[in-house]
């Protein structure tokens, strides 16, 4: 399995929107749902409520964790959480997870909240970024 230690995280961000015909507090806890629990209380997430392109309210919902040794603790418990498979698709197409700095995750909303961290190719999707001294060879460590 993969030594966390050996490569550095800087940073997490995870972020999502929240449509007026959703639950703020069930998508919070989406997001929560995807950090481990002794970590949930020390964080706040982020609003920011926008106009939508119709001009239907929107929340933003963003956390940042900006301390390398939490945001570590966190990667390795979304990699822990995530099927096989979906590693092994990481894995095995870094362009469409990662650029130089960073890797991307999309999780999706609906599996968080009940639980399951999930990658998703959808809409519907809390947006994950990691940001890591040189992704592509974490990811090929996967």
């Amino acid at each position: 399995m993969l030594n966390m230690k050996e490569y550095k995280i800087y940073s997490i961000s995870l972020s999502t929107i929240v449509h007026a015909t959703e639950d703020k507090e069930k998508v919070k806890s989406a997001i929560f749902n995807i950090i481990p629990r002794n970590l949930v209380n020390k964080f706040t997430i982020n609003e920011v409520n926008v106009k939508g392109h119709y001009g239907n309210p929107i929340t933003i919902l963003n956390l940042e964790i900006n301390n390398p040794d939490i945001a570590n603790e966190i990667f390795e418990f979304i990699i822990k959480s995530i099927s096989k498979e979906e590693l092994t698709l990481i894995k095995n197409n870094p362009s469409l997870y990662c650029d130089d700095r960073s890797i991307f995750l999309r999780i999706d909303k609906q599996y968080a909240y009940l639980g399951t961290i999930k990658l998703s190719f959808l809409d519907d999707v809390i947006k994950i970024k990691i940001n890591v001294l040189n992704p592509l060879v974490l990811l090929s460590k996967l």
